[in-house]
């Protein structure tokens, strides 16, 4: 166990404290609790980003950074947390997800879930300032940060046309000019959030969980469809309904709608125009399983009079990858859009294997402003295609309906209800043609999947119940508590997509008790217990070494921590961001 943990010392296992092996050093101090939180929202990490909501006075202080492995497991030491301020202490926490650099959750004003508004703090809108400003050294940083803050007691309106400070001007130089300007109300409001700010969407946020109402699926169009009076819906619960990532946020409401709202060069906000941002939340535009786009647009770019098709069935579930999303419908149907020039969109087919020499693979390798029906799943165990068809058989419209979905960095995941997962984007699928002793420098090990590609290797008995994406891997948890993945390795840059191996062995997570299972960055967070009132917190990221990957579940060491701020608190949930991390406790 001590050459393990040594091992495992030397790669990103930082805030973790190992189930195997750990010998803490620690003085534990009585903290006397008077008024008792029935919930709370926790973080570590940079605060400079404002994704703590720690107010504009704690910007440039970090109360609580991430330790690294070696201050855990050689020094004892546990992660400190820092609550998050503007969220009142009567409310309860029912949603959460963690960007690259702000934090978005899900609020309800009472105990029955209800009266819910959607919070977010950081920088919602940002991504390219974000990555310019981590590049500055630390002084420098710290002063633009302060300056691109609205100055205090300024007053910001619809018709705001003050212009930038000079101060305001240097921190602009330094961080980089962006396509908004400091004239525009919106960018100095939403654009650095220092403390949690409400965001209206037309209706209540709807959360994991929830029953769709019957009037929700006569919203949008479903009444009008001849299917709707043969059968009922697939999907009659929402499933993930909060999603954030490299400066864009989406929300699924009660009616079925989803709404997003950031960055949309790329047209990742789907709302069906390419725009540097979409400050207010948007609905997501061709929500169809056929497309039917009219462009009355006289000229390129134009989108004034463009029309989509309207949005046929609720949706059920939304996860984002760093220019992409994908959503899921009631109906099992899901949808991509955003950046594709990797495959993230799904869009391409396979070809058979007798028509790979002859034919290019059909694909939409490009960028779209609005949602595309993915639909391409092929039969992994058909032997053969018809004579004259050039593309590997389909699975049957039942076959291929979906059950559960998310997404990386540059790919998309799906599983579909006959329990079949199925993987599509950059940098996803072996190269046939690579070897090892190749000195052809371009030669890639892994190369784009255009069309939803099958992963093989799990157990073909076991039900997948849960999926969920880092920025490079995909991880599914089976019915007997087993998590198989796919991806590049923690400890090395290994791509390991060629068929899932197993990061935890069956046992040790009891799937009847899952409170939770997210996925963020590097690392696959568990939290079971829900019955028994044991919470169970583990961590497991996916190794290139077998033997870590057999011993190498951790306990965060931020439960040591929490269980001596407030023993009251357990946790709920927990959301990695990019330089941050958020946990949601209840009491």
């Amino acid at each position: 166990p001590q050459a393990q943990a040594a091992t495992i010392n030397l790669t990103n296992t930082a805030s973790m404290s190992f189930l195997l092996y750990r010998t803490p050093r620690m003085i534990r101090r009585q903290v006397l609790t008077t008024n008792r939180r029935h919930m709370a929202v926790y973080g570590y990490g940079a605060q400079w980003t404002g994704a703590l909501s720690r107010g504009r006075d704690n910007l440039i202080t970090d109360e609580a950074p991430e330790l690294s492995p070696e201050e855990i497991q050689q020094l004892g030491e546990s992660q400190r947390m820092i609550q998050l301020k503007g969220l009142d202490d009567e409310t309860k926490c029912v949603a959460a997800s963690a960007g690259w650099g702000h934090t978005a959750v899900i609020i309800a004003q009472d105990r029955d879930n209800n009266e819910r508004k959607l919070m977010v703090c950081g920088r919602p809108h940002d991504f390219q300032t974000l990555m310019r400003l981590r590049r500055l050294p630390p002084l420098i940083r710290d002063f633009c940060v302060q300056y691109s803050l609205p100055l205090e007691g300024e007053e910001i309106d619809d018709d705001s046309t003050k212009q930038p400070s000079m101060l305001q001007k240097i921190a602009s130089f330094f961080a980089g000019e962006n396509e908004v300007t400091f004239n525009e109300h919106e960018y100095r409001r939403y654009s650095n959030i220092p403390e949690m700010l409400e965001v209206k969407i037309p209706s209540e946020p709807a959360v994991e969980g929830d029953h769709i109402d019957t009037e929700v699926f006569g919203l949008h169009g479903r009444k009008n469809t001849e299917k709707s009076s043969k059968h009922p819906p697939l999907h009659t619960r929402y499933q993930n309904t909060l999603a954030t990532s490299a400066g864009t946020t989406a929300v699924i409401s009660k009616t079925g709608t989803l709404y997003m709202f950031g960055l949309n060069q790329r047209g990742q906000c789907g709302n069906g125009t390419f725009s540097p941002n979409v400050w207010n939340p948007s609905p997501i535009h061709a929500l169809a399983s056929k497309r039917y786009i009219l462009d009355h647009g006289t000229g390129i770019g134009e989108n004034l009079f463009k029309e989509f098709k309207e949005q046929e069935n609720p949706i059920v579930s939304v996860a984002l990858g760093l220019q992409h999303g994908i959503a899921l419908d009631s109906e099992g149907q899901a949808f991509c859009w955003g950046k594709g020039e990797r495959g993230q969109l799904g869009q391409g087919r396979r070809l058979a294997d007798d028509a790979k020499e002859h034919y290019d693979e059909p694909n939409e390798n490009r960028t779209f402003e609005h949602a595309l029906h993915v639909e391409n799943f092929y039969d992994p165990y058909a032997t053969a295609s018809e004579k004259e068809d050039i593309y590997a058989p389909l699975l049957s419209p039942s076959d291929s309906k979906i059950g559960l979905i998310s997404a990386g960095m540059n790919f998309s995941l799906a599983v579909t209800l006959s329990n079949l997962p199925y993987i599509w984007g950059k940098n996803c699928v072996p190269n046939p043609s690579f070897s090892a002793s190749d000195f052809n420098i371009r030669s890639k090990p892994v190369e784009d999947s255009t069309y939803p590609r099958y992963i093989p290797g799990l157990p073909k008995n076991l039900q997948i119940i849960k999926v969920a994406c880092g920025t490079h891997h995909a991880a599914m948890l089976l019915e007997d508590g087993s998590i198989w993945a796919v991806g590049v390795a923690t400890d090395s840059p290994v791509p390991m997509w060629d068929e899932a191996v197993e990061i935890l062995s069956p046992g040790i997570v009891d799937t009847s008790e899952i409170i939770s299972f997210q996925a963020g960055f590097d690392r696959t967070v568990i939290v079971s217990g829900l019955e028994s009132g044991k919470r169970q917190v583990i961590e497991i990221q996916l190794w290139s070494n077998e033997e870590l990957r057999q011993f190498g579940a951790v306990r965060p060491s931020y439960l040591d921590w929490l269980g001596q701020e407030d023993e009251s608190q357990k946790v709920v949930s927990v959301h990695r961001g990019w330089m941050h991390t958020v946990v949601v406790t209840e009491s």
